[in-house]
């Protein structure tokens, strides 16, 4: 009888004390995404790498417009809500009707106060690629994270910074082309994320 305690006792402390306990928390993680294929890249990216170094269960959520996530990223209902996103600093700015600013290091710092304040949304690191989309001004991509998500998940901002400044232009550039040329996304990410030791 003693010895089941001690066993039943060890196993709880194991699930509080262990550094990645997330998996003791039994919730999934949804990962809201837009359905191009530059999109599922870096969903299917997220999602590798939190499953891979967490054992959370992940899953991914598609939207067909920018309207439609944002507002799963703040709905509570199970069936509907987003977790994680990604995000560039222009859209950021559009979708609070904010003019860019001086660089997209400006943009960055003013989404993630404004993000952080108005809709409870933390900005994590970028990834170290910028995008251009035809015009001058450049714009940085980054998870974005629910606060209150991060109350099961404290260390997830841990694990999401792992790929910062990891994808550089090349490197982004290099992966769509694949992801063009008919290769999966999912297989895309993970090879990426093997070669950088990330996984």
């Amino acid at each position: 009888m003693l010895r089941t305690t001690i066993r039943l006792l060890s196993i709880v402390v194991i699930c509080l004390s262990a550094t990645p306990a997330y998996s003791c928390v039994g919730r999934t993680l949804y990962i809201g995404s837009l359905t191009s294929q530059q999109d599922k890249l870096m969903s299917e990216m997220l999602a590798l790498l939190i499953n891979e170094r967490t054992g959370t269960t992940v899953k991914t959520r598609y939207f067909d417009n920018n309207n439609a996530l944002y507002k799963a990223m703040q709905s509570d209902k199970e069936e509907g809500r987003v977790d994680i996103m990604v995000e560039d600093t222009i859209d950021a700015l559009q979708f609070l009707k904010k003019a860019p600013g001086a660089s997209a290091d400006d943009d960055y710092l003013t989404a993630k106060k404004l993000y952080d304040k108005s809709l409870d949304i933390i900005w994590l690191n970028p990834f170290g690629y910028s995008n251009g989309r035809g015009t001058e001004h450049k714009s940085v991509s980054a998870p974005l994270v629910r606060r209150d998500v991060l109350t099961n998940f404290p260390l997830l901002p841990r694990v999401l910074n792992k790929l910062s400044g990891v994808i550089s232009d090349k490197a982004y550039k290099s992966l769509n082309k694949k992801v063009s040329d008919g290769e999966k996304p999912l297989n895309v990410a993970k090879a990426f994320l093997k070669k950088t030791k990330l996984i």
